[in-house]
């Protein structure tokens, strides 16, 4: 498989292909999926596991969180980490599609500590979210926190998994 065909095929479709949509001035945070259509997954479908496509994916997000973190002009560095929140097509699709969270500051402010303190026990999602990290090779550059609430006005359940880089931890202590 060629890089350019991930290229023409899948990036070059979403709104990160032009890197300001992490450096926006957003009120709130924002979450940016790797991938917006299912479909746009089918190339990748034809040649790998639903597992691979997902390790891909996994990578990608880590190759675009490097990428933000040096393209970065400022001390204030917005809380940026790789989320997940699709599981429901996880189901459906079998594969796991990340998300860049973005949050400026100062919105952001003690965000991290909110998150960390209503992280519980390893969940399946958590696990599965990890497992994909691991194959990477990437899980140890990472803490991995879980979001969990009912939303009554859908009644649903949301579960989010944050992957935060530790290099992130680090500079914001």
């Amino acid at each position: 498989m060629k890089l350019t065909d991930i290229y023409s095929k899948l990036i070059s479709k979403e709104p990160y292909n032009d890197m300001e949509v992490f450096f926006a001035s957003y009120e709130s945070f924002e979450e940016i999926p790797l991938v917006s259509r299912y479909r746009r997954l089918d190339f990748l479908k034809r040649d790998m596991s639903d597992d691979r496509i997902s390790d891909i994916l996994v990578g990608l997000a880590f190759f675009l969180i490097n990428s933000i973190n040096a393209l970065t002009k400022t001390d204030d560095n917005p809380f940026i980490a790789v989320s997940f929140t699709d599981f429901e097509g996880l189901e459906e699709q079998g594969v796991l599609v990340p998300n860049i969270f973005v949050y400026p500051k100062p919105a952001s402010i003690g965000f991290l500590a909110k998150v960390r303190e209503g992280s519980g026990l390893a969940s399946k999602e958590l696990d599965e979210v990890k497992r994909h990290f691991s194959s990477c090779r990437i899980k140890t550059a990472f803490d991995f926190y879980e979001s969990r609430f009912h939303d009554a006005a859908c009644d649903e359940n949301i579960v989010r998994v944050f992957a935060v880089p530790k290099t992130f931890e680090e500079i914001h202590r």
